[in-house]
């Protein structure tokens, strides 16, 4: 049975995080995983997690990436530097996002 992924924003978009701890961090988007609706975004710094030896040994430290949900994002226009929502359209006989405050074709 195939899913149906749905997104407003795609990898390699660029974001501005809207809610959290992060909130107003601009940064494109690395990957996203569409079963627990997260995004993992380049520019924020990824947390430290120690996990522990069940033998007794040392602790590990590893880096782990913050997920973001897909809700708490918008698409980033770099030319009015605003965060905006986006719509669809078609042109050309293909349905294309474009932003909503500018009128602007995302590309």
């Amino acid at each position: 049975m195939k899913e149906n992924l749905k997104s407003h924003v795609k990898v390699g978009d660029q974001v501005q995080i809207i809610t959290g701890d992060n909130k107003g961090t601009i940064g494109t988007i690395e990957s996203i995983l569409f079963k627990k609706s997260v995004l993992f975004i380049k520019e924020i710094e990824p947390r430290l997690k120690y996990i522990k030896n069940t033998q007794g040994g040392e602790a590990k430290k590893v880096e782990r990436p913050i997920p973001i949900h897909l809700s708490n994002v918008m698409l980033w226009d770099v030319e009015t530097k605003s965060a905006s929502k986006i719509g669809y359209k078609i042109i050309e006989n293909k349905k294309v996002r474009y932003f909503k405050k500018s009128g602007k074709v995302v590309n």
